[in-house]
């Protein structure tokens, strides 16, 4: 079975992963706390009406339960619509359990409402700002405090201030803890993108040295041609003539951004072979250039030359110890295109996202940055894998400058 790839994927980071993780966790917590609680639940209905009690669970329990599944949804929302549900709930099961309540229980027992702060608070943690999240769990812990001393007996030795402090500290602890292992994701995402701009810089710093010391050494040959040809066979026609190309192309050096101009379609193929021979000095490289190909945009020949690299490099290091590789360039009159081919396993660790550091940088957004530049990869398990990168001069509107 051949695959087509043209971009993969981008979800995904490992902010996503903690709060999927965290959301499953909280989920599973809340699952076992009502199995736990339920017969207490069930024995307090002399003092609340027992459809109070089914009211509650349905408000607080479900949404809080939901966000196991919710942790795998396609959709990271749910963990947000889930997680609120639940705190907004909470609060109105909390205020109208103090409104209903008729009657007392011993003191040695606990009321099950009371339990949920701190889960419900390191829920809202997972979609909401730290202050935000700080501030629900001072009132919905201070309120289940009271709603602990309006429904036992024999309270007149608590004091109630010592208690809500006590109870805030403890659940505080883990919601803090939810709020660090997010910021830490969130540091890490931020350093994986530093980390691929830095990468994408580096290659693109590498291909512009590359072409730069092409241009120069052609220079410094032509210069160096011209005078030992004048030392030994003094001035003649053709000498004056390899003269003024060489100063021509002197001019052109100082007076032009060579930077910015295009490149024919020999400097661009050398530009590619140069920064793939970084990668693999080894590899096969057929090139085919029709005599009437033209030159070619140097943003293009910049981003396939990084690109090509790169794909040689995932080949090198995906494709299997005994796979061969090969690299096919081929220039015609408006186009570009450059294969490179293996017959590995065929299953290419693939990026996820934009946050995966152990699978290669996009190919296709790096590609994408260049006006009528398009990538593709077929690939075919147990037979290999192609990547081709190509520049059109009818993708752009246009041929080269």
């Amino acid at each position: 079975m051949t695959t087509t790839v043209v971009a993969p994927a981008r979800i995904g980071s490992a902010e996503d992963r903690i709060v999927r993780t965290f959301a499953g966790f909280i989920g599973a917590g809340a699952l076992l706390f009502a199995v736990l609680l339920a017969p207490g639940a069930v024995a307090l209905s002399s003092i609340i009406p027992p459809w109070w009690t089914a009211f509650a669970a349905v408000i607080v329990v479900v949404p809080m339960v939901a966000l196991w599944p919710a942790s795998r949804a396609r959709d990271p929302r749910w963990i947000g619509f889930c997680a609120t549900t639940a705190a907004v709930g909470y609060m109105v099961a909390l205020v109208s359990w103090i409104v209903l309540v008729d009657g007392h229980i011993a003191a040695n027992r606990d009321v099950w409402l009371a339990t949920f702060p701190g889960l419900i608070t390191m829920a809202t943690a997972l979609r909401w700002r730290p202050a935000a999240s700080l501030a629900y769990l001072a009132v919905s812990a201070g309120t289940s405090e009271v709603l602990r001393y309006v429904t036992r007996d024999d309270q007149q030795q608590v004091v109630l201030p010592v208690e809500i402090v006590s109870i805030i500290v403890f659940c505080g602890l883990f919601v803090v803890t939810t709020i660090a292992a997010l910021a830490t994701g969130r540091a890490l995402d931020r350093a994986v993108l530093t980390s691929a701009q830095h990468s994408a810089t580096s290659a693109a710093s590498a291909a512009r040295d590359a072409e730069r010391s092409r241009f120069h050494a052609l220079v410094h040959d032509r210069v160096m041609s011209t005078l030992l040809a004048l030392s030994r066979l003094g001035n003649t026609a053709d000498l004056r003539e390899q003269a003024v190309t060489t100063v021509t192309e002197l001019e052109r050096l100082r007076d032009s951004d060579v930077t910015n101009e295009d490149l024919d379609v020999g400097t661009a193929v050398g530009l590619i072979r140069a920064s793939l021979v970084q990668v693999d000095g080894e590899v096969p490289v057929e090139v085919e250039v029709a005599p009437d190909a033209r030159a070619v945009p140097r943003a293009a020949a910049r981003s396939i030359a990084s690109a090509a690299a790169e794909a040689l490099r995932d080949s090198v290091r995906h494709a299997g110890p005994d796979a061969d590789r090969i690299v096919v360039i081929d220039a015609c009159v408006a186009r570009l295109r450059v294969i490179v081919a293996d017959n590995g396993i065929g299953e290419r660790r693939r990026p996820t996202s934009r946050f995966d550091v152990d699978a290669p940088f996009d190919l296709g957004e790096r590609m994408a940055r260049a006006d009528g530049c398009s990538y593709a990869e077929r690939s075919t398990p147990g037979r290999g894998t192609q990547v081709v990168l190509a520049w059109s001069a009818t993708a752009t509107g246009g041929g080269p400058r």
